[in-house]
């Protein structure tokens, strides 16, 4: 049995148990039975004493069978964690489970290195994550026009069975959102950048609760308690490139956080697009989109978008991209 999301979460309290050492201990854990501090105690001290992973030893220094306390510490927290959590109908999920969504595997960052995220705390239905899906993003400051084509693209691909992947960010995400629940059945999934006890920003309060009604999904790599920050806004982007097939920017300049999903879409091999607007070609909130185009993003109108992003993804599915790697299958006991 590998390590629980509470052990993976009572890990993360702990000081130089970083991301890479995480998801590391977690793999060689595939097989063990750890249950209590103790048994985590002692098969991290094992890993340590072996040298099987080089850096724990620096980051970590000496932890071992010896020194439960830390361990215990962070146990409580976490524990702590999961039952304020519990009280706000927020669930955790790490990597390692069954249900944890899979095109969240091959999560990439800008610069195309792997960067998965180890727990991931969720309100509502967290099924739809193996529907179709496609992110729409954009400009927190986009013209009327490009509010209405963020509307327009959220219900039209919303209506063909699409979740709808965005940021919660007012303009673009927000339209994209509230175009997906406009559509007959239509569900969204938005990507936030804080604890779930809370919404930001607060005017989407109300459209927190219609996602979540609708049989949407609200989603976090952050535990209760966790206000939002710029880093955190940054790094949340390229879960929405992670999570859908294919990325559609409806505006942005040249500078903004539109372009960190975007760059990540790209370094993921999968299909970016940008709308088209034929009075709005020198526009501020349109260079971006232009930009992205010479960077290899498609441009689309309202008339191809359905036909060209649904080729797109298929082809791009055909040749492997976004496919699930195979889970690490080694284990810290099989070594002789």
């Amino acid at each position: 049995m590998a390590l629980t999301t509470r052990l993976i979460i009572a890990l993360q309290q702990i000081r130089g148990f970083g991301p890479k050492t995480i998801r590391s201990l977690a793999d060689l854990s595939r097989d063990c039975q750890i249950s209590t501090p103790e048994e985590l105690c002692v098969f991290v001290g094992k890993v340590i004493r072996e040298g099987m992973l080089p850096w724990v030893n620096r980051a970590v220094g000496t932890l071992g069978a010896s020194d439960i306390t830390r361990i215990r510490e962070a146990m409580t927290i976490a524990d702590g964690i999961l039952e304020r959590s519990s009280k706000s109908g927020i669930k955790a999920v790490s990597y390692l489970d069954e249900d944890y969504p899979q095109n969240l595997l091959n999560t990439v960052s800008e610069d195309g290195k792997a960067d998965i995220p180890i727990v991931l705390y969720y309100k509502g239905d967290l099924g739809i994550t193996k529907k179709k899906a496609v992110a729409i993003i954009g400009t927190r400051e986009p013209t009327e026009e490009g509010v209405m084509a963020g509307r327009h693209f959220g219900r039209l691909f919303a209506s063909l069975g699409y979740n709808i992947v965005s940021g919660f960010a007012v303009g673009c995400d927000t339209a994209a959102h509230q175009g997906a629940l406009d559509a007959d059945r239509g569900v969204t999934t938005a990507f936030l950048a804080h604890g779930l006890d809370r919404v930001y920003p607060r005017q989407n309060s109300a459209l927190a609760r219609a996602v979540l009604d609708r049989g949407g999904l609200l989603m976090s790599e952050h535990p209760v308690g966790t206000a939002v920050s710029t880093y955190q806004l940054v790094v949340r982007d390229r879960l929405q490139a992670a999570l859908a097939d294919a990325t559609i920017v409806i505006q942005t300049g040249v500078k903004g956080g539109t372009l960190h999903a975007s760059n990540a879409t790209l370094a993921a091999n999968k299909p970016l697009f940008c709308v088209r607007f034929k009075d709005l070609q020198h526009h501020e909130m349109t260079q971006g989109n232009a930009m992205l185009v010479t960077k290899g993003a498609q441009y689309i109108t309202s008339a191809d978008a359905v036909d060209i992003v649904e080729s797109r993804i298929k082809a791009s599915k055909a040749d492997g991209v976004g496919t699930t790697k195979p889970p690490c299958q080694h284990s810290l006991f099989d070594q002789p």
